[in-house]
This record gives structure tokens, C-alpha cells and sequence, in this order.
């Protein structure tokens, strides 16, 4: 049966299973002689006109090549905006680099890029926009009283506080004149079709990058609700403060913004949930019986580190559960680590002296745990024990938020590289 090193083998067979250059060719057809392009089993004509791609995120580029190479010379041209060092070069799609998770002035001027490629397609054109994780941060401009160095230190906060994805898109899109549906004020011209990989929990495309071409409301007072709940007001830069206080007061006497647009078609094409089953399916071929958990998790690491213990005691052998989300830290320390780095050391803590033979994985699909180079780490029964017998102190490290530290020394690390996709995150309980 399968032990850790053998998980992080289905790991990767999972992650090559899902890259968009092997997936998107099953969801995207064309063809050149009648000038189609078919979208699950929807066929559309570009009979007297021309397709074009736009798009930002992690996973951008791998998505741009594999519409490359179904659409061929078809495609005229196209722009992405993308992390720097992507996996892949394309023939027809130029790239601009942004930053993330925090955006700079790159994230802007590759933003201003897009929004000039934008404005140069020819009326009727057909788009594809390529969305996916890493979007809020790629794609920058701030609301005109704002600038990127004013709205930089409000998500370095977000991301400290333990706000969830959907609280910290609230407020992302109040800062922003491009997020929440604003691109689509870019996009008039043309026929979009969004083709979307979700990296948030309930694949709400409204949250997904936070939602840039989708039509929806975007509220100042319940952006400064959130930043009340995690006591964030105070520390805000004077001018985001300020902004926020014009926007509520606004929002109160004629209520909060809607985006709008003319007609477009939106499809997820990859999801959390869907590589969850991809894993379900690996897994049962390794003869595990499997049990995979219908919660998408989006709340504090250690409520997850309670909810996945607490399947073991009905886990027989040859039993995997698996576990799918993205889940919050709250940084007290000031050590280096991730959500599935210091997911996998609590579990450590909760699996030490164990009789059971369990093994315990939490990895992030994108490849990068918080600012690391790991993807998440593996621990057993063992892990906690082993560590303090080699001088290690396990709980200080905990207590540090540093994690990347002690799986550095102590082993258990799953390095992967950047994967060119970005689906949230998975995790496999696996008793042998």
C-alpha cells in the first residue's frame, strides 16, 4: 500500500492530470475549415470575423498555449497577464508580468498592457478570457482616488488577518476600477467568453480572481463591515481610510454599485472539486477505499486540522478521505511558511503516538505554499516525535508560524515548482 512517498507520486500524477494544456483540449475544439470554434458543445461561427485571447492568472499562460495549439492560426493574437518565470512561451500571445500575492507597480503597468491590447481588438472580434487564481493581484488598478501603494499594505493585511477569499475579494473590489465586472466596461466592443479555473471554495466566479468580467454589486459598506471584523480599520493607510469613509457615505444615500454588461457566456473548467475526484479516482486504483469530503473548506486552518482528525477514528485500513479548499492562517509570528505547511505540522501535533499507520498530505495545486518554494508537506504518526528526538522543538516552530523551516529540517517537504495551474488546495488522510 501506498506510504509518503507514494502519496506525493499521486500528487503529481494528479497535477499533470489537470494542467490545462492536457485538459482544455477535451472542453475546446476548432476548426479551420469552416471557421468554428466549439466550447463544451456549443459551436461558434468566426465566419467573417476574428478570435483573439485575453487573461490573467496563474495558470494564464498554460491556458493561452493550449488555445494556441487547438486554435492555431485561427487565434490572432493575444495578451495574458502572469506571474514572472511562467512554465510556457507562446507563438501568438504576448505576456505581461504582475505581482502577487501582493500587487506593486508592475501589476499596473502590466494591467495598463492588457487594457491598450484590449482597446485595439476590432469591434465583433470573438475573446477568450482566460481567468484563474492569482488574478486580484495580477490584475491592478486602483479606484481613481487610490494607488497601488496605497492599496498594497491593505492586502498584506487581509492576507495576515485570516479573512476568507470571498471577505478579502469584498474588499479588493472596492479599491479597484477593473475588478468586481469593471473590465467589462473594455469590453463592449466585443463577444466574450470567459473560460475560468476556480481557486475558491464555492466556484463562484463573482470571487474568482475577484471577478473582473462578471457582472455584479460591489459594496463599500460591507467591504468596511470586514475590515472592522478583523480589527483592520486602524491600521489602513490615511488615505484608503478615507476613501472607504466617501464610499459608505455614498453607498448610503444611493446604494451600492452594479456592474453591467451586454451578453457573455462564462464556463469553469476546472475547479477544486474536480481535481478532488481526479484524486478519488488515482486513490481507488491503489486499492484504498476512498471517502471524499463534500465540504469545500474555507475557515481557519486549525477548525480544518479538527475536522480532518476527527474522521480518523472511523477510518478503517486501506482507508483515504480527501479533503479539498483553501483554508486561513492568522500570522502571530514571524517565521516563513503557508496554509498547507502549517496545515500539515498541527497535524503532526494531532497524529503524534498514533496507533494507527496514517499518513497525512496538504499541498497547494499552484505549487507555491505562502511565499516558498514547497507546494505543502507530508507528515505520519511519526513526524512530531521524530523531530523532538532530533533536537527539534516542533511547537515552537508552530508558535512561530514556521513551518517551512522545520519541514526544511525535519523532511516531509513536496516541491514541486510552479505548476502553471491553480486549483486550491488537496489533502489526503490515509490510513494503511
Amino acid at each position: 500500500m501506498i506510504d509518503r512517498s507514494g502519496l506525493k507520486k499521486v500528487f503529481n500524477k494528479i497535477l499533470t492530470r489537470v494542467n490545462p494544456l492536457q485538459l482544455m483540449p477535451e472542453l475546446i475544439s476548432a476548426n479551420p475549415e469552416n471557421r468554428t470554434i466549439t466550447v463544451y458543445d456549443q459551436v461558434i461561427s468566426l465566419a467573417d470575423r476574428d478570435l483573439y485571447l485575453i487573461g490573467s492568472g496563474k495558470a494564464s499562460t498554460s491556458m493561452a498555449l493550449a488555445i494556441e495549439q487547438v486554435a492555431g492560426a485561427m487565434l490572432k493574437g493575444g495578451m495574458v497577464v502572469s506571474t514572472p518565470d511562467p512554465l510556457h512561451k507562446q507563438n501568438y500571445t504576448q505576456v505581461a508580468y504582475g505581482s502577487h500575492p501582493v500587487p506593486d507597480q508592475r501589476s499596473v503597468a502590466a494591467t495598463n498592457e492588457l487594457l491598450m491590447f484590449i482597446a485595439g481588438i476590432p469591434e465583433e472580434s470573438l475573446v477568450l478570457n482566460l481567468v484563474s487564481g492569482g488574478t486580484s493581484s495580477l490584475l491592478c488598478k486602483p479606484a481613481s482616488d487610490l494607488t497601488v501603494d496605497n492599496i498594497a499594505p491593505v492586502y498584506r493585511l487581509l492576507l495576515e488577518s485570516g479573512a476568507d477569499i470571498g471577505e478579502m475579494n469584498t474588499v479588493r473590489k472596492a479599491m479597484s476600477a477593473i475588478k468586481g465586472g469593471q473590465l467589462l466596461t473594455k469590453l463592449r466592443h466585443v463577444e466574450l467568453i470567459d473560460l475560468i479555473i476556480s481557486d475558491v471554495p464555492n466556484d463562484n466566479p463573482e470571487d474568482i480572481g475577484s471577478g473582473p468580467s462578471i457582472p455584479q454589486t460591489i459594496s463599500f459598506i460591507q467591504a468596511a463591515n470586514i475590515l472592522r471584523k478583523y480589527d483592520l480599520t486602524g491600521k489602513l493607510p490615511e488615505k484608503v481610510r478615507s476613501f472607504f469613509e466617501g464610499g459608505c457615505n455614498m453607498e448610503q444615500h444611493s446604494g451600492p454599485a452594479l456592474t453591467q454588461s451586454s451578453y457573455h457566456r462564462s464556463f469553469i473548467i476546472s475547479s477544486a472539486r474536480k481535481v478532488a475526484q481526479h484524486a478519488e479516482q488515482e486513490l481507488k486504483k491503489l486499492g484504498y477505499l476512498t471517502v471524499l469530503d463534500d465540504r469545500p473548506w474555507t475557515g481557519p486552518v486549525q477548525d480544518l486540522a479538527e475536522h480532518i482528525f476527527s474522521k480518523l477514528y472511523g477510518m478503517d485500513a486501506n482507508t483515504a478521505y480527501i479533503f479539498y479548499g483553501e483554508s486561513t492562517v492568522e500570522i502571530k509570528g514571524n517565521g516563513l511558511g503557508g496554509r498547507n505547511q502549517e496545515l500539515a505540522l498541527i497535524m503532526a501535533k494531532k497524529l503524534s503516538g498514533e496507533t494507527k499507520d496514517v499518513s497525512f498530505m496538504s499541498a497547494g495545486t499552484d505549487g507555491i505554499d505562502g511565499p516558498t518554494d514547497a507546494a505543502g508537506a507530508i507528515v505520519d504518526q511519526t513526524t512530531w516525535m521524530e523531530a523532538a528526538k532530533r533536537g527539534l522543538d516542533p511547537a515552537a516552530y508552530l508558535t512561530n508560524n514556521d513551518s517551512y523551516s522545520f519541514f526544511k529540517k525535519a523532511g516531509g517537504h513536496i516541491i514541486t515548482g510552479p505548476t502553471g495551474n491553480n486549483v486550491m488546495d488537496l489533502q489526503f488522510l490515509v490510513v494503511k
